[in-house]
């Protein structure tokens, strides 16, 4: 009797599984999305919107419906282990010090926010500054903005081996600019978070 009711559920299971591949263009964070073509060598499918589908049945390709239930049902494995994509961020100092901007002060909390929800993260902190003073002046202060973000994420709770710092002076201006020119935007860390 057991044989009996294998047979039917392997052809049922072999009915199930004709479909040789299946393609989901998935949005991405802003909600566009990129675009794929299957091809059969017969006929082209298109998918170029969030969530359009096509399958390859017996060699044959054919647009199919799917949508964000089943995409998370079929291929929730493997998005829940998809990398964090990367961030960046840009924190400013006033004038001439290693001093966070009112603003920048608030927004570093979406810094250690962003690493905190890694569960393995690399930070890399770059210190620029504007034209005013010599450059070897402007190269110390660059680095010290930076060593002062590294150590403020550090007494945070990030893990200091994980914090690459780097002070580039006044060599990567945001706004270009000529020497001795006080430009508020080039006063920066620039923070990527991977």
């Amino acid at each position: 009797m057991r044989r009996a009711l294998l047979i039917p559920l392997l052809l049922l299971l072999a009915s199930c599984s004709s479909r040789q591949s299946l393609f989901v263009v998935l949005p991405n964070p802003d909600g566009s999305s990129g675009a794929v073509t299957i091809d059969d060598g017969q006929k082209k499918v298109e998918l170029d919107k969030p969530y359009a589908a096509g399958e390859v049945r017996g060699g044959v390709a054919a647009p199919t419906k799917v949508d964000q239930a089943q995409v998370q049902q079929i291929f929730g494995n493997a998005l829940a282990a998809q990398p964090v994509l990367p961030a960046h961020f840009v924190l400013y100092f006033e004038k001439n010090t290693n001093t966070l901007t009112p603003e920048s002060q608030r927004q570093y909390q979406a810094v250690f926010e962003d690493i905190k929800r890694r569960p393995v993260y690399e930070v890399e902190v770059i210190g620029h500054t504007d034209t005013l003073g010599t450059l070897q002046h402007n190269q110390e202060l660059s680095m010290s903005r930076a060593e002062m973000i590294r150590d403020r994420l550090v007494h945070d709770g990030i893990s200091p081996g994980s914090i690459s710092v780097a002070g580039r002076g006044q060599l990567d201006l945001a706004v270009k600019t000529g020497p001795q020119v006080d430009e508020p935007k080039n006063r920066r860390v620039e923070i990527t978070v991977r």
